[in-house]
């Protein structure tokens, strides 16, 4: 098997609703891609060793580059292989938008009925590693009393759904998958996880089963063998920094090539020391300055972590 600094390596557990919505693009644009299978809660030491901390699913790989969150990575995607685009029809910005509900309200509509509803399997450990993620606790009866409100903001936002197909449509937007179709079926994709309790509520949108159908036949793309964590650590250590298409910082008052620190959104990842590279409003590119990492550019939207000057 021959890995370079040019494979696409995605980090992920197969179970990840948003690392599905990254495996839906990589169908549309039948890409080649490794997984790099993590595990669904810490302790994740090879992927924390590469990325310094950061936690989360997905994470693409390329080479010495990292790109962190699902909709980000689906841009790099587009930006490095346009053939196939996703963003062809509606752009880039609908889709950013529809992921404000899709990644929040919808998604933790369905967590909440899946949960409450004893639809998924956990233990403690789950419940202890959610509960360090988000920074409160995972609180199983909190959703019990949830549940009738999440079972009506999931019927409303399963009826936009439905409605929008009523003219005979086979995706979203039209007759040509996009990345906004999957930005907004991974949360459906979850309920597939569970036990098969949740699944009940669907049938009452006939439209919607059938447009998920669709997303379903369109794959993954081609996957290859999947690798290790070391493999991976390995084409990383190997790789040489590609220059960045831009090396300018148009982000408040930061400058390119001064010391920040990255502090991320979620409750238990640590911040992160680095170089700043590049930076606009929409996102921005760092590098390590830890021994272990600092060959590598790390890249993130701003809806993920905020950046800090470090004294």
């Amino acid at each position: 098997m021959e890995l370079n600094s040019n494979t696409l390596i995605l980090h992920q557990y197969e179970i990840s609703p948003f690392s599905e919505k990254v495996r839906v693009v990589l169908g549309m644009k039948n890409l080649q891609w490794h997984a790099c299978n993590q595990p669904i809660m810490m302790p994740k030491p090879e992927m924390v060793a590469l990325t310094g901390g950061y936690r989360c699913i997905p994470i693409l790989q390329i080479g010495a580059d990292l790109y962190f969150d699902s909709l980000f990575i689906i841009e790099e995607l587009e930006r490095r292989y346009p053939l196939r685009s996703v963003f062809s029809v509606q752009g880039k910005g609908l889709t950013w938008a529809l992921s404000h509900w899709s990644d929040d309200a919808f998604f933790y509509s369905l967590v909440t009925i899946l949960f409450a509803s004893n639809d998924w399997d956990y233990d403690e450990a789950f419940l202890s590693d959610r509960s360090d993620l988000l920074g409160r606790p995972f609180d199983e009866n909190a959703m019990s009393d949830a549940m009738p409100q999440a079972k009506a903001n999931l019927r409303m936002s399963l009826q936009w759904l439905e409605n929008q197909f009523s003219d005979g449509r086979r995706y979203l937007l039209g007759n040509k998958s996009e990345a906004i179709d999957a930005a907004a079926y991974f949360p459906l994709f979850f309920i597939s996880t569970g036990k098969g309790a949740s699944k009940i509520i669907l049938k009452d949108y006939p439209l919607v089963c059938r447009w998920i159908e669709r997303i379903k036949a369109i794959g993954y793309g081609v996957r290859l063998e999947d690798i290790t964590g070391q493999q991976a650590l390995n084409v990383a250590s190997a790789a040489a920094l590609v220059p960045l298409a831009s090396d300018t910082v148009i982000y408040r008052d930061f400058i390119v090539g001064e010391k920040v620190l990255v502090h991320y959104h979620d409750a238990n990842t640590p911040k992160l020391v680095a170089v700043l590279l590049q930076a606009d409003f929409l996102s921005f590119t760092v590098r390590p300055v830890a021994e272990s990492i600092s060959h590598l550019h790390v890249h993130m939207p701003h809806t993920i972590a905020t950046l800090e000057k470090a004294s």
